[in-house]
């Protein structure tokens, strides 16, 4: 079940009304009705918000059980960093932000050229309304067969448009081609990025991710959020 569908089940559980639950919050109706249509998505003070005001486990509300449930094992490692000073959380952040990129940058060669063929590893990505799908596990990747001609030249991976909102440039089950950047694309253009553990593909605005399909709204940045730009779009294979 998505995640606006699991907010809309426990929202009627808990027995609030839409007006009740954006006042709670601090936000106005419409944005909160963004939640449940999937229109727009709370950023991680909204969704604590959201799990506290619920009394939902996160991982019921987010849907992600198994993988996404919180071990004992990981409770433990969350009491001993709340024990560090501000030395101790710097050091661990660093290495934490420096292991996270080498994952979520593979390192076997993404493209092979054999004379009219490209071999390129492709990666399914969510990209609609919703909470993202993580999409580094090898679970996620398929090596695809080319014709060469098709292939850009600076392409260096490609992923699988799952979903409408970058609708009509780029449609669901659309093959998108990669160019890996250092740092990040610039405004305007259109790149694939890591945010929060999630795989989007959207257009870099100022502070947020911007959907072509006017049915969903951006996805706000913050200063506390964990993002990568994966590379920028050059291209399409439509399938």
């Amino acid at each position: 079940m998505s995640f606006p569908e699991q907010l809309k089940n426990a929202r009627a559980a808990a027995g609030f009304t839409q007006a009740e639950m954006a006042y709670e919050l601090g936000v106005d109706k419409t944005t909160y009705c963004g939640y449940e249509t999937g229109r727009r998505q709370p950023d991680i003070n909204r969704l604590r918000q959201l799990i506290d005001l619920l009394d939902v486990p996160a991982h019921e509300l987010l849907g992600t059980r198994g993988a996404g449930t919180v071990t004992p094992e990981e409770l433990g490692k969350l009491r001993k960093y709340r024990m560090l000073d501000v030395h101790g959380r710097e050091l661990v952040d660093t290495v934490l932000q420096k292991e996270y990129e080498r994952m979520a940058r593979p390192t076997e060669p993404q493209k092979e050229d054999k004379g009219w063929v490209t071999y390129i590893n492709c990666y399914d990505l969510a990209v609609s309304a919703g909470m993202g799908e993580p999409w580094v596990d090898p679970a996620y990747k398929t090596r695809l067969e080319i014709p060469g001609g098709l292939v850009p030249e600076r392409a260096h991976f490609c992923v699988r448009v799952n979903g409408d909102s970058m609708e009509p440039a780029y449609r669901d089950g659309d093959i998108v081609f990669v160019e890996r950047v250092e740092g990040s694309v610039s405004e305007g253009e259109i790149g694939i990025f890591f945010l929060n553990g999630d795989g989007y593909i959207k257009r870099l605005g100022h502070g947020e991710l911007i959907s072509l399909n006017p049915k969903y709204g951006p996805i706000p940045l913050n200063d506390y959020d964990a993002l990568l730009c994966q590379g920028r779009v050059l291209g399409k294979l439509s399938v």
